[in-house]
């Protein structure tokens, strides 16, 4: 089985950030971003860490900003863990082994083989979250951006404090989130 190296990951993303597709990129967040009411990002993972392709953040004062390029960890973000679950179990188990799983909150998950169990969860639900595990007070759902075949190359999330989003809330999105992402998805196509 194979799966696409950093490479490919870099040169997909690219065509994702050409001048021909940002518009409509950013297009498809904004309008997935009204829908959901809250802050929207494409990330694509590099080494250790998630880094973000495009955002639109939410019109409420109350938000977390992140320019285009922060890096955040793979551990403890929805999108970080979506792109681990992906991976073959001999990688997952390498990854949750050598990664530092830094203590960012009270939720976050520090321990290998309890990391390892969430990435299965996610694998089999094909769904990220970070439930105030990163940021306390911040809650995020992700979905993968998959190419022709089916390979993950980028992940779709949506982002929200908790004083107006719950983790039930935005999984009720889900199905949003997978609309925007086989949008974003076409991109490739063309």
């Amino acid at each position: 089985k194979y799966t696409p190296g950093p490479k490919l990951q870099n040169l997909a993303v690219g065509v994702l950030s050409h001048s021909q597709h940002r518009a409509q990129r950013h297009a498809i967040l904004m309008s997935l971003s009204r829908d959901v009411g809250e802050t929207c990002n494409i990330a694509y993972p590099d080494g250790s860490q998630m880094v973000y392709a495009d955002r639109v953040e939410t019109q409420w004062p109350l938000r977390l900003q992140f320019p285009i390029g922060a890096r955040v960890p793979l551990h403890c973000t929805a999108s970080g863990k979506l792109y681990l679950s992906g991976l073959t179990k001999s990688r997952r188990m390498g990854m949750a082994n050598s990664l530092e799983l830094t203590r960012e909150t009270i939720n976050t998950i520090t321990d290998p083989q309890r990391l390892l169990e969430e990435l299965e969860r996610v694998r089999q639900e094909g769904v990220g979250t970070d439930n105030e595990e990163f940021i306390d007070g911040i809650i995020a759902v992700s979905v993968p951006i998959k190419d022709q075949q089916g390979r993950f190359y980028a992940s779709l999330a949506l982002q929200a404090p908790v004083v107006r989003m719950d983790m039930g809330a935005a999984r009720g999105y889900i199905s949003r989130l997978k609309s925007a992402a086989a949008e974003l998805a076409t991109l490739l196509e063309g």
